[in-house]
């Protein structure tokens, strides 16, 4: 895997990304913590997180599901000036993407709202850390297979949220599913890097 269509992506300040921001757009992360390394590693990807971006009311919102909190909703902003109440940024890099189906004219607003419904249904559903087990296992040692549960990784769970609006991404041949595959995907496209 490892795409490379996000290098070289264009850069926006905050401010300017937020005027381009559109409800149903993804999030891509390249943390470099740890454990975002070892997902990169492991994925043979940039990209160590994935989210959904909504708006609400006028903020940015992102959702997603992270480690020690699950599924969770975010304002985008502090991401960038205050990330997990550090008063500090996110360390690592931040993209932008679109589906093509969130930027067609003929745009269903009602699978949208479909989406976000789902996703404000799975608040508070624990992060899947059996799946993280499952996935170094597959890896170290070639065993382990997906298995579908109401808890999520944060890949599982933006692949959940697009099933809502009949959009599927790709998995690997065991089932798991990494940002890689949702930022590979053909219809996904690349807009630009976040910057603070």
């Amino acid at each position: 895997m490892g795409t490379s269509k996000f290098i070289g992506t264009k850069q926006l300040s905050y401010q300017l990304a937020r005027q381009e921001i559109r409800t149903g757009d993804l999030l891509f992360c390249s943390g470099r913590h740890i454990v975002s390394e070892l997902i990169k590693k492991v994925s043979d990807s940039m990209f160590s997180h994935v989210a959904l971006l909504c708006y609400w009311n006028d903020r940015v919102v992102v959702l997603e599901s992270v480690e020690n909190d699950g599924v969770r909703a975010v304002p985008l902003s502090h991401y960038l000036y205050n990330y997990e109440n550090s008063n500090k940024k996110y360390n690592g890099e931040m993209y932008l993407a679109r589906h093509e189906e969130v930027d067609s004219p003929h745009f269903d607003l009602g699978k949208i709202n479909k989406m976000l419904g789902n996703a404000v249904d799975l608040l508070n559903y624990n992060y899947d850390k059996d799946e993280i087990a499952r996935i170094v296992a597959r890896v170290g040692l070639g065993i382990g297979k997906h298995k579908d549960d109401k808890s999520f990784i944060c890949s599982e769970f933006v692949d959940v949220c697009f099933k809502q609006m009949d959009i599927v991404f790709g998995r690997d041949p065991m089932g798991f599913i990494f940002p890689e595959h949702i930022a590979a995907d053909a219809k996904v496209t690349p807009l630009f890097e976040i910057q603070p």
